[in-house]
């Protein structure tokens, strides 16, 4: 049986173009393609990590460098499969996990994340090498998986309730059965699942005295992943992120109430949260309770102001601002108009007046 699982994307609503995560990709392609067009055995050597005697720049290059294609013609096919999974399941990982995680802390950091995550890989595989006496220790370890691993297990922390979505494919000869499809599965119990299986399989080469994966090299950029999202509490903005996109997807749907409730607690969990504030007051403001969406957005002002949060502030006055100049075109109409109106009828707001006003969600 052959099978592949692939992810190509997650519920985060990216809002800029991941321009690092696509530098990264190109470079990584662009070095395969030349490394292989090139002595490929004489380079790996030099650049990729060799536990016996590493130099300080492997540390980096061995990031950059992956299985090579083969050149014996007699070459089984899965040599070649193997090439192009290593390479194209890198990428397309780095692809899922940095997009957005670039989004959400910006190219400079997501660099560094990246980085240090690839020198944290290799250093726990350099000591797991050594202390369990791995055989081939003149062998060279390339890969940007290291790395990725550290992506994953920042993305872990600041994504555990969103999905991924994820492209299955499956093969098997006899009976012939081909099955391919999209699912989407919860970010901790995908992550969760394969942190899982590399402990497993790393302690596995420990008993063994070694594994064609670099097991403990995963875990190290893992572990510092997860360390750096869990120090800087990236929990508390994907909780926040969450909570918004599930309010949305209640609002889109004109389920006032649910989605007022939503945004009320995401407001109050997340104080700083204006876009939150100002969906509540609207949902107040759907329903034909102008009074309480006024109250709402009125009690947020006097709290940013009070705390110094002057452009959250700003924010809530343009709101207050729109939705006082709405009124008093409303109280203009003609009075043969308002007559024919009824004045207990809930009256919508038009969304289009409000030009602060933007969709983030997406609906289901």
């Amino acid at each position: 049986m052959f099978a592949l699982l692939i992810p190509t994307g997650s519920d985060h609503d990216r809002s800029r173009l991941p321009v690092a995560t696509l530098s990264l990709i190109s470079l990584n392609i662009l070095v395969a393609v030349v490394v292989n067009l090139l002595d490929y055995e004489k380079i790996i050597r030099h650049f990729g990590f060799v536990a016996a005697d590493p130099h300080w720049y492997q540390f980096i290059t061995h990031l950059f460098l992956h299985a090579g294609w083969p050149r014996d013609s007699s070459a089984e096919w899965t040599a070649y499969l193997t090439a192009v999974l290593h390479i194209g399941g890198n990428m397309a990982y780095l692809w899922f996990a940095g997009s957005d995680l670039e989004d959400v802390l910006g190219a400079g950091k997501f660099l560094g994340l990246y980085f240090l995550s690839g020198f944290a890989s290799v250093l726990l595989f350099w000591f797991t090498a050594w202390a369990g006496g791995f055989p081939n220790l003149n062998e060279p370890c390339v890969g940007a998986s290291g790395a990725i691993s550290g992506l994953l297990g920042f993305y872990l922390m600041r994504f555990p309730r969103f999905k991924i979505r994820m492209w299955f494919g499956a093969f098997i000869p006899i009976p012939f059965i081909m099955r391919q499809g999209i699912a989407r599965i919860s970010s901790l119990i995908f992550i969760g699942f394969w942190i899982g299986l590399q402990l497993l399989f790393g302690v596995q080469s420990l008993r063994a005295g070694g594994a064609e994966v670099a097991y403990w090299g995963h875990i190290g950029g893992f572990l510092l992943g997860f360390a750096m999202a869990l120090t800087t509490r990236q929990w508390r903005e994907g909780g926040e992120e969450y909570l918004l996109k599930e309010a949305n997807h209640q609002f889109y749907k004109q389920k006032w109430y649910p989605a007022m409730e939503l945004y009320q607690r995401v407001a109050e969990s997340y104080p700083r949260c204006v876009e939150a504030v100002t969906k509540w007051a609207l949902c107040w403001e759907c329903v034909g309770m102008r009074n309480r969406a006024q109250k709402v957005l009125f009690e947020a002002r006097h709290n940013y102001q009070e705390r110094g949060w002057d452009d959250e502030a700003a924010v809530v006055e343009q709101e207050i601002a729109s939705m006082t100049g709405k009124a008093l075109v409303e109280t203009a109409k003609p009075a043969a108009q308002a007559e024919v109106a009824d004045a207990h009828a809930p009256v919508p707001p038009n969304l289009l007046f409000r030009r602060e006003f933007k969709w983030k969600g997406k609906p289901r």
